[in-house]
């Protein structure tokens, strides 16, 4: 078997195809550290022929509804998910735009940031996922957990986490 380096390789590493087209998919949200994640991938792919993908996902309002003596249930508003995605779009272009990932496909859902971020990197057959990655420390991962860990286990795709400070400001 020839394992010599060719343009249709990685690093003569079995013949595995380079795509001519690399998607990346970002998350983003309000947060620095997502868009610092996003201009990472930009510096990382440019030069390149690549497509970008930006999601954001907003969260499902839980208002509780006492049931009976049974305990609280979650019941979200009627039209919240249609008011999210209306309201997101514009302004997550924008942002990618800041950050130098346009033009990209903009992504928005609501739900579980997890769960809709590996949906989004399947259904659009992306080569790499980027996420920012927060320092919550113990307490914040109890009552928050992280998502950039749950991406990292919740798809076979490879997943870019970048933190929210760069290396010149430790």
């Amino acid at each position: 078997m020839d394992r010599s380096h060719s343009d249709s390789g990685v690093g003569g590493s079995g013949g595995t195809a380079v795509p001519s087209t690399i998607k990346v998919l970002v998350a983003l949200d309000e947060s620095t550290v997502s868009t610092r994640a996003a201009q990472e991938a930009v510096r990382l792919f440019s030069g390149r022929d690549v497509q970008f993908l930006v999601i954001s996902i907003a969260r499902e309002p839980t208002p509780w509804v006492p049931v009976g003596g049974f305990g609280l249930v979650s019941v979200p508003p009627p039209g919240w998910e249609d008011a999210a995605r209306a309201l997101d779009e514009p302004e997550l272009a924008e942002r990618a735009k800041e950050a130098g990932a346009s033009p990209a496909e903009v992504i928005t859902e609501v739900g579980d940031a997890v769960v809709c971020i590996c949906a989004a990197a399947e259904e659009h057959d992306v080569d790499v996922v980027v996420v920012g990655g927060h320092d919550k420390g113990f307490l914040g991962r109890l009552l928050e957990p992280s998502v950039s860990a749950g991406v990292v286990r919740g798809t076979h795709r490879p997943v870019l986490v970048v933190s929210g400070t760069p290396p010149e400001s430790r």
